[in-house]
């Protein structure tokens, strides 16, 4: 049975069941691509109905369920969706004063909309477009909405610039606008392993979004947000689409380069975000003095000079000194930087000094090595390093600041093999940067192109050049 003739036969069958009720067939159009035909129910001497989606009771069908059986899970369906079906008045819903103050704003791609954004208000922002939708009741079984069309528009009498200037007014209050820190939202994500996230040292990410963190993208248009975003951020900043749900903003201090931005956000819309989530794979800019939303590469674009890039590495201080008596070979692994060779002396404080604390051994290879790290370095704040990863290639642990990789004598550190320095050089060779995106913590590798701006920012500040933007205060607290 293909799905077009199960779909009748549910049809059917429902009317025989629900006798007072008028069920149809029905396209739904929306928007992100979700169209689909559903089996529409609207109770006798009721103005709206629902539409139920048939696909995954086809599946069922499908997986070897019982055509009776499939048919009961139906009509419960009808049953459950009927009861919990708002109830709207159509004379309040034809009263543009009394519904104002329910509107709300969403963001969504154009790309994939064109047509129906052809039926409804809407404003374009870059490649993407603010809709309107009047949000009526919430519940634990979701929430309803009816999107502002434009016969709807020509109802109320009104212009889409007036529509606008409502939904703004009202969206602040109905979707008041959230920006955190990533590091907050990792620790209230994580729960149990809240400790593997930095407490003091803030992530150079930030999410915005809006309460309840649905459909939130839209509140960088907000009046006034992106200023405030500003604020916090120290200045300029890049905004990444994360999806409709929310978008990260990260300072544009010259430690990100645009193309790695770019990338980033393909490669989680790719893997992270599904497509009926997805808002766009371009990454944008706002220019706080200007006061400018645009397309980073707009931005770029506009940019009259670009400063030369060093690629002079500085000189790693970190752990320069040796004891002449006994030093060995290890390799020095710093956040944000190639691992790299150095001779350290075996003695206790050689090595805190070279890990800036209390250390701590873990032996998470096979190979005759250890992992020299500091034992507090989550509690205090230091900024992850690299991902311990398990045979899986799944992420099960994150080292947090300086560690050393030493070779392993009977009794004591030894210096690591010219074969180990090849193998975990190489393991080790390529910084990362943690995000969360949706429900995952992603360890991403660091493009060289950036780990060479960021080499070129810091040479020119150590020549007395202050960088084009000033990072944000830390709170002490």
């Amino acid at each position: 049975m293909d799905f077009e003739t199960f779909m009748n036969e549910a049809i059917k069958e429902m009317r025989d069941r629900f006798p007072d009720f008028d069920i149809s067939k029905q396209e739904v159009s929306k928007l992100q691509g979700e169209s689909y035909t559903g089996m529409a129910v609207r109770p006798e001497n009721s103005e709206i109905g629902v539409t139920l989606n048939l696909q995954d009771f086809y599946k069922a069908l499908g997986f070897g369920m019982f055509l009776e059986d499939v048919m009961d899970s139906i009509e419960r369906s009808v049953v459950s969706a009927v009861r919990h079906m708002p109830h709207y008045d159509a004379r309040v819903l034809e009263d543009y004063d009394r519904m104002k103050d329910a509107l709300t704003v969403d963001l969504v791609p154009v790309a994939g909309n064109k047509e129906k954004l052809a039926q409804i208000p809407h404003k374009n922002v870059e490649d993407m477009a603010l809709v309107y939708r009047f949000e009526e009741e919430s519940s634990v079984y979701g929430s309803a909405s009816i999107l502002v069309t434009n016969e709807m528009l020509a109802v109320y009498d009104i212009t889409a610039d007036q529509l606008h200037e409502d939904a703004m007014k009202a969206a602040v209050q109905n979707r008041p606008a959230k920006l955190h820190n990533m590091n907050d939202v990792m620790r209230d994500m994580m729960g149990d392993m809240s400790g593997l996230v930095p407490m003091n040292e803030p992530s150079p990410l930030w999410v915005a979004t809006v309460e309840g963190g649905q459909n939130g993208a839209g509140v960088i248009q907000y009046p006034g947000f992106l200023d405030q975003a500003a604020e916090a951020l120290g200045g300029d900043f890049y905004v990444l689409p994360s999806s409709v749900h929310e978008v990260l903003l990260v300072a544009d201090d010259g430690s990100m380069e645009i193309g790695y931005l770019e990338e980033m956000v393909r490669s989680v819309n790719e893997t992270e975000v599904s497509p009926a989530e997805r808002l766009s794979d371009n990454v944008y800019h706002y220019d706080s003095e200007a006061h400018i939303f645009e397309n980073a590469r707009a931005f770029e674009a506009h940019e009259a000079a670009k400063e030369e890039i060093l690629t002079d590495e500085p000189f790693d201080k970190v752990v320069e000194e040796a004891l002449a008596k006994e030093t060995i070979k290890v390799l020095l692994v710093e956040p944000e930087e190639r691992p790299r060779v150095v001779e350290i002396g075996t003695e206790l404080e050689d090595l805190q000094h070279a890990v800036g604390g209390d250390i701590e051994v873990v032996y998470p290879f096979e190979d005759r090595v250890g992992l020299i790290v500091n034992e507090e370095g989550k509690l205090i704040g230091l900024p992850l390093n690299r991902a311990l990863r398990d045979e899986n290639n799944e992420v099960y642990d994150i080292i947090a600041g300086s560690f050393l990789v030493a070779g392993l004598t009977e009794d004591n550190f030894g210096s690591l093999t010219e074969e180990q320095i090849g193998k975990f050089e190489g393991l080790f060779h390529q910084p990362e940067t943690f995000v969360k995106m949706g429900r995952s913590i992603m360890a991403i590798p660091v493009p060289e192109e950036v780990i060479q701006m960021r080499d070129a920012v810091r040479a020119k500040e150590e020549m007395g050049e202050k960088p084009r933007h000033k990072m944000p205060e830390r709170d002490s607290h």
